[in-house]
């Protein structure tokens, strides 16, 4: 079992044998910055770099659809029939042209 690490962007940049170590090792390293968690550093090999890479962007998509849906759920835009939705999306596209067109007027 691996266990995780936490280092500071300070201790990265002093501390890189340390850190190489550790990835060696198997060790999962959360990179803070002022004590909050900014990034994930995690082995990778040459061979399995793009697939770790295309999980990671795959996962991270998933849940974005998931926080899009649940935020459409509490919303009630989830219960919008295909017409509401079109007259939203009207709504809005003449909303910005009269923003435009009011900007592009000259001044009086």
């Amino acid at each position: 079992m691996s266990s995780i690490n936490f280092v500071s962007f300070r201790e990265l940049r002093t501390s890189t044998a340390k850190i190489n170590d550790m990835l060696n090792s198997n060790r999962k390293i959360v990179v803070t910055n002022n004590g909050k968690p900014k990034a994930l550093m995690i082995q990778v090999s040459e061979n399995d770099f793009e697939d770790t890479l295309a999980m990671i962007n795959q996962f991270k998509l998933a849940r974005t659809i998931n926080n899009l849906r649940t935020a459409a759920q509490l919303s009630g835009a989830s219960e919008m029939t295909l017409d509401e939705i079109n007259a939203e999306i009207a709504q809005s596209r003449k909303e910005r042209r009269e923003r435009s067109t009011k900007g592009a007027e000259p001044n009086a």
